[in-house]
């Protein structure tokens, strides 16, 4: 009786190395949707120039799927990933900018799959 257990143990423990080995050499690729994202404005600059402000109003977050091996997908998530429209040659009221998705630097093989928005509605007052 005392044998089984010990097999069983051991068997256990030889599983859970093999399953570690496996995960930190094969790095699989895999598939996560990033929740909490802002979206920022880029050329506010160019706007204030000319005595002009923009507004985000919708969508201030947004959840971007990526696609990559499992090590990468994990760094892009750790340094973070940014939503951006560019406002910059916007014109007077309402407008809509596509979003674009900017990965950090350092992370190879990453493919964003899915962005919730597409589009963002701002106002430029």
């Amino acid at each position: 009786m005392n044998n089984k257990k010990i097999l069983m143990l051991i068997s256990l423990l030889v599983a859970i190395a093999l399953w570690m080995f496996v995960m930190g050499n094969v790095d699989p690729s895999v598939s996560e949707r990033v929740s909490e994202v802002n979206v920022e404005m880029q050329g506010t600059d160019t706007l204030k120039d000319n005595g002009l402000t923009a507004t985000l109003v919708k969508p201030k977050i947004v959840s971007v799927t990526i696609e990559g091996k499992r090590s990468q997908v994990k760094k892009t998530k750790d340094k973070g990933i940014q939503a951006y429209i560019d406002v910059s040659t916007c014109d007077y009221g309402k407008n809509e900018a596509e979003i674009h998705v900017r990965l950090p630097e350092g992370v190879k093989g990453i493919t964003v799959e899915d962005i919730s928005s597409e589009t963002a509605l701002f106002t430029v007052k």
